[in-house]
């Protein structure tokens, strides 16, 4: 049986390979980093669904394991196999990742390029999110259990949305990969996602503010809605409003 031709495209990230191979073995966490799953998976059993342009793909990630291996077979919609090995191994007090890419049978010397430049930023983006140290939510840190630790939004678009919060409320953010960014407004931590269907409903999310007109008067400029005018509630006086996708929120003070 012949040969394909390989290259292996790896990188190295300054963080214990254990750390992130837990990362990575976590499905959920691929559309982050993985731009080829950039549009969700969706469990399915043992598999994994993933919606593409060729139809919808099935994989199959490879189990739970102390070496490191996060391979996954993928199936196309057409019925094509493709298995990617990829690997994380100890590289002193951090890790090396390495994805080993095989030129399929009528792949172009240009596209068997570009699909290594593809991995190559994949990789660089998974670098840059382990090193933050900011790998979503941090279940597991003591003090966290019971507690409410991340909240993360449904977008349309994640830059109107970056430019809504920041101009309303003063958020920061982090972009990690096309469809996610996280944002930080100085003590709570959360997320911006384009991977899920967008709408309203569900906990209502609450803000304060050490002046409510001002806020409200914020909110309209940045191009928010106001739902429910301030009003008197025990303990103080909020409004709602819904942001450009639809989400109500609101904001209350004490004062």
């Amino acid at each position: 049986m012949a040969t394909l031709e390989a290259k292996i495209i790896h990188t190295t990230i300054a963080r214990d390979w254990r750390e992130v191979y837990a990362f990575m073995a976590k499905p959920e966490n691929m559309p982050r980093w993985a731009s080829g799953l950039s549009s969700g998976l969706t469990r399915d059993g043992e598999d994994w669904l993933a919606p593409g342009p060729l139809g919808e793909a099935r994989v199959r990630f490879a189990p739970a394991n102390d070496f490191g291996v996060v391979d996954h077979l993928v199936t196309l919609a057409d019925g094509t196999e493709v298995h990617n090995a990829l690997r994380v191994v100890p590289n002193g007090d951090g890790a090396e990742v390495m994805f080993t890419l095989l030129r399929q049978p009528g792949m172009s010397a240009e596209q068997f390029a570009g699909d290594a430049g593809w991995v190559a930023k994949d990789l660089a983006t998974l670098k840059s999110i382990m090193e933050s140290g900011k790998t979503g939510r941090k279940m597991g840190n003591k003090g966290n259990d019971s507690r409410i630790d991340y909240v993360e939004f449904n977008v349309s678009d994640i830059a109107a949305a970056k430019a809504f919060y920041g101009s309303a409320f003063g958020w920061t953010f982090t972009d990690y990969g096309p469809e996610y960014c996280e944002f930080q407004d100085g003590r709570l931590t959360g997320g911006f996602t384009t991977t899920g269907p967008v709408g309203s409903g569900g906990p209502l999310i609450i803000l304060y503010a050490d002046n409510l007109e001002d806020m409200l008067a914020r909110v309209e400029k940045a191009g928010g809605k106001i739902v429910k005018p301030i009003f008197t509630f025990p303990g103080g006086r909020r409004f709602h409003f819904a942001d450009p996708d639809g989400y109500e929120l609101a904001v209350w003070s004490a004062q």
